[in-house]
């Protein structure tokens, strides 16, 4: 009995031994240096957006095409459409006479039966300048007819990772008769590391 005794205790010892061991080489403690500390960077981005939805030039598909006709002034003609886009993005208003500075990649859908705004759920590909090769990504709701209007930036990638911040947007022109073909200012502001 006696021998039993002493090795149960010796085990528990060993065994609590080892549970400290093994829990604790998990566990690291990281201190920021100030080498790998960075500082939050505030971006201010301008470009438009270029949406075409008609002709042989078109950059924005429906993908339910059965709601028709369409009819600008009635909200419910529209409610439920969802559109693919790879929109270009130029540095001035004019797409022929601008630089192509990024592609907006993504969808937007009908979201309202009573007013003219889409839900937007976009990445926004940077092709020139500084942040060549970047991206960030755009979601929220849309009125279309509210200037200036304001969506989320949520994230990014390149650059812009962990970004956050937001987009400011005004119609520049806008095909009042189809709604095929769009023109809008973006002024975005972005934070990011």
């Amino acid at each position: 009995m006696a021998k039993t005794a002493n090795v149960l205790p010796n085990h528990f010892i060993v065994f609590i031994i080892q549970l400290l061991i093994f829990s604790s080489a998990n566990f690291i403690i990281i201190i920021p240096t100030a080498t790998s500390a960075k500082t939050e960077k505030l971006t201010h981005l301008h470009f438009y957006y270029h949406n075409n939805i008609a002709g042989p030039r078109a950059t924005a598909v429906p993908i339910n095409p059965k709601i028709q006709p369409v009819d600008l002034r009635d909200p419910a003609s529209l409610f439920g459409r969802l559109t693919i886009a790879d929109d270009p993005l130029t540095s001035g208003p004019s797409l022929e006479n601008s630089t192509v500075v990024g592609s907006a990649q993504g969808m937007y859908g009908s979201a309202s039966q009573t007013e003219m705004s889409f839900a937007m759920v976009f990445n926004f590909a940077l092709t020139q300048g500084k942040y060549k090769g970047s991206s960030f990504c755009l979601l929220g709701r849309n009125p279309i007819f509210t200037n200036p209007r304001e969506l989320a930036i949520v994230g990014g990638t390149g650059a812009f990772r962990f970004s956050r911040g937001y987009a400011m947007l005004k119609t520049y022109y806008m095909d009042m008769q189809t709604g095929a073909n769009t023109i809008v200012e973006y002024d975005v502001y972005i934070r990011h590391y």
